[in-house]
């Protein structure tokens, strides 16, 4: 049985460097979380059940999606431990997505393609069976649209967006993004699309906190970064974009033994509160303009740039198709969980596949 990496290789040989921080670098830090941080009452990971859903995507060697393999192909660890598999499918609950446009007027360049992809997002991000809303973000955040199915109302939004003020209120977006998807049935997969940079200068909100509660609610992020600015200019769409890594700081004695990474003997006991909340909240210059790569890394998502304007709507084609050819997993834990962090592996019995979910998920105490 073949083992294979949680870092994805679509088509656009797209940079996940983080994914594999976020399975292989989680036994050497523990964040301080802050008490009265508990994942919110309407948490999509169903605590009451005890029930863990997690999307997978896998592709071949060519970046192609696979889509011909059954339930005995795959296998999930939960801290390490294998898991029986109570539900799979192919293409799974119809998604609830969020469409987060960065309007400010540094990317100008990009008014015309961003007006004219109503009709791509439409029709293969929500497909026949999906929703959707559409919020802006520049000096202000604006719902332009609120959930709906109605692909003219949500092409209507996304074509009339104006790009005027300077400023990038991302975090914000992001925030009110998740605010708006965890109101959404657990009936529908929660999917957060940004289209806009990985920069803020204007928010309010921190993205660790928000990444923390996108976890929380089971959110997976997905990207396109309209490459605007200077340092963008050398992240071409095929060259993967190696991450410097700070020195991760060796976890303390007194600190509890909570979990193991997938593989048990030997590996240091970790809290799975990720590595990316842990650079994140420490502000480190090593993820300075990767912040959306690791936050879509985090969650399972995946983060494009796009050099040229038709690059723009390739990504967007490129993570519709995959939303809709995922395999989606559900197990229940066969121990009993502590409250905090707990990592995923999947694994897949055919050989040279690679294998993308989210790394971990958080498990909260008992709802009233």
């Amino acid at each position: 049985m073949g083992r294979v990496n949680l870092a994805a290789r679509s088509s656009a040989c797209v940079a996940l460097t983080v994914v594999l921080l976020a399975t292989r670098a989680l036994a050497q830090t523990k964040p301080n979380l802050p008490a009265a941080e508990k994942p919110p009452a309407n948490d999509q990971i169903r605590i009451v059940t005890n029930e863990i859903t997690v999307p997978v995507t896998v592709t071949d060697k060519t970046g192609e999606f696979v889509l011909d393999l059954v339930q005995k192909d795959f296998h999930v660890y939960d801290d390490g431990a294998p898991q029986t598999i109570d539900h799979w499918e192919l293409g799974g609950d119809p998604l609830a997505v969020a469409l987060l446009i960065e309007t400010s007027s540094r990317i100008h360049a990009y008014i015309p393609i961003i007006h004219d992809m109503g009709s791509t997002f439409t029709q293969t991000v929500m497909a026949l069976d999906g929703e959707a809303s559409v919020i802006t973000y520049d000096s202000n955040v604006k719902v332009r649209q609120p959930f709906t199915t109605d692909h003219d109302a949500i092409a209507k939004a996304i074509g009339e967006t104006k790009f005027e003020a300077p400023e990038m209120s991302l975090y914000d977006g992001m925030a009110k993004a998740v605010q708006l998807l965890s109101a959404q049935s657990a009936t529908w997969r929660r999917i957060m699309l940004i289209v806009g940079e990985s920069q803020d200068d204007a928010s309010t909100a921190k993205l660790a906190p928000v990444l923390r509660d996108a976890e929380h609610a089971n959110i997976s992020i997905y990207v396109i970064g309209p490459s605007s600015t200077a340092a963008d200019v050398r992240r071409l769409s095929d060259v993967p974009i190696p991450l410097k890594l700070p020195h991760l700081p060796p976890i303390t004695s007194d600190e509890p033994c909570i979990q193991r990474l997938p593989g048990g003997g030997g590996v240091p006991c970790i809290n799975l509160a990720t590595p990316a909340l842990w650079l994140l909240e420490r502000g480190t210059d090593e993820i300075k303009h990767h912040e959306l790569e690791v936050a879509a890394a985090a969650t399972g998502g995946i983060d494009y740039r796009a050099m040229r304007n038709s690059a723009l709507l390739e990504a967007l084609d490129r993570i519709g198709s995959e939303l809709h050819a995922q395999y989606v997993l559900t197990y229940r834990p066969n121990a009993p969980r502590s409250i905090g962090y707990h990592s995923i592996d999947v694994v897949v019995s055919r050989p040279k596949l690679t294998v993308r979910a989210r790394p971990a998920y958080y498990f909260g105490p008992p709802q009233n």
